[in-house]
């Protein structure tokens, strides 16, 4: 704090002095001694409180509002003229402003930090997000992923899945050949997973969740009668299974629900909510990209060509432009992430 003793004469502001013991504001005027805040009654000029410079918290300056320093003992000084106050500060408080108090006071200044935050923002979720959740998952127990496929199973049965009506030769077939593919590609020993069969609304589907749960619809199987395409499918769901894929959705969700409740409050149990929300979202593209790669490894190691997807996606697109229906249950094959000439292009070239 530099002196006043060189300064002809010291410049006093008129302000509202509240002592901390009365709601009563009294007037006042103001002026910076030595190191001492003067606060004098702007009635008859006596002496009201002095107070150490140091020990009052001056506000920062602002285009506009009410300027509020405070006091020791719960006291505050006001003033309501925001331009009178600033100028009067900058004679006698003379100190260093920070660049975040010189950016608030442009328009251009604000909008440059806030186009800022929306990119680092950005860049956390596309970026960030993920990479946290990959760890985050690395060290949830699997028991975890069983107890919410489970969970989520029995609310999507619940709810728009009913007992499967194909015959039991035809599930058994399935499932033996489909126990082989898992036993030949993976040599090394099998992933826990459960094949399910169910009728359905949602048409021609397959769809795996945490735990190893995975469910191929009666009308899935009615529509491709090929097995090659059906292992082909599976080898699909299955990925999405091992690589975890719906647990790390589920840990990102989890991510966002902590920010906003730390933001807003309270948003309910994740776990409680994780059935619903595991029937409504959709794989990012990279997990269907990655699930998509361990498919082609699937079909590999059990001699298909994964050209069979492409007739599998073929067949499927032409399903849905004849019936125009749309799916409640998008964590599926059929997920238009990324888009599926894509997807049967990679199939194509590793076919090759």
């Amino acid at each position: 704090m530099a002196s006043t003793a060189s300064q002809p004469t010291a410049a006093r502001l008129p302000m509202q002095y509240f002592d901390g013991r009365r709601s009563k504001a009294t007037p006042a005027s103001v002026v910076v001694s030595g190191e001492l805040v003067l606060i004098s009654s702007a009635v008859d000029g006596s002496l009201l409180r002095s107070v150490l410079c140091k020990e009052v918290y001056w506000p920062e300056r602002t285009r506009h509002g009410v300027r509020s320093a405070e006091l020791p003992d719960s006291g505050q000084l006001q003033s309501d003229d925001a331009a009178a106050y600033d100028a009067w500060a900058a004679m006698w408080l003379p100190r260093r402003e920070s660049w975040v108090v010189k950016a608030q006071q442009s328009w251009r200044g604000v909008l440059g930090v806030l186009a800022l935050l929306v990119v680092l923002v950005g860049a956390a979720y596309q970026w960030g997000l993920p990479v946290a959740a990959r760890g985050i998952t690395a060290l949830v127990p699997l028991s975890v992923d069983e107890t919410i496929g489970r969970n989520a199973l029995a609310q999507i049965d619940g709810s728009w899945m009913k007992p499967s009506k194909l015959p039991a030769a035809t599930q058994e077939r399935i499932k033996t050949r489909f126990d082989a593919a898992m036993k030949a590609a993976y040599s090394q020993g099998v992933p826990t997973y459960q094949l399910l069969f169910r009728a359905s609304d949602i048409g021609p589907n397959a769809f795996a969740l945490p735990g190893g749960t995975m469910v191929m619809t009666d009308e899935l199987v009615n529509l491709v009668k090929d097995d090659d395409v059906i292992i082909g499918v599976m080898g699909h769901e299955i990925g999405h299974v091992t690589l975890r894929h719906g647990m790390r959705q589920l840990v990102q969700l989890g991510v966002m629900q902590f920010a906003l409740t730390v933001a807003f409050g309270d948003y309910g149990s994740l776990i409680t909510a994780a059935p619903l929300i595991l029937g409504s979202m959709a794989y990012s593209r990279n997990a269907e990209r990655e699930a998509d790669d361990h498919a082609i490894r699937f079909m590999q190691a059990n001699g298909i060509s994964p050209l069979v997807m492409v007739k599998f996606f073929t067949t499927m697109r032409a399903e849905q432009q004849t019936k125009d229906k749309s799916t409640p249950l998008d964590i599926s094959i059929i997920s238009s992430h990324p888009a599926d000439a894509e997807r049967m292009d990679k199939f194509k070239k590793a076919s090759r």
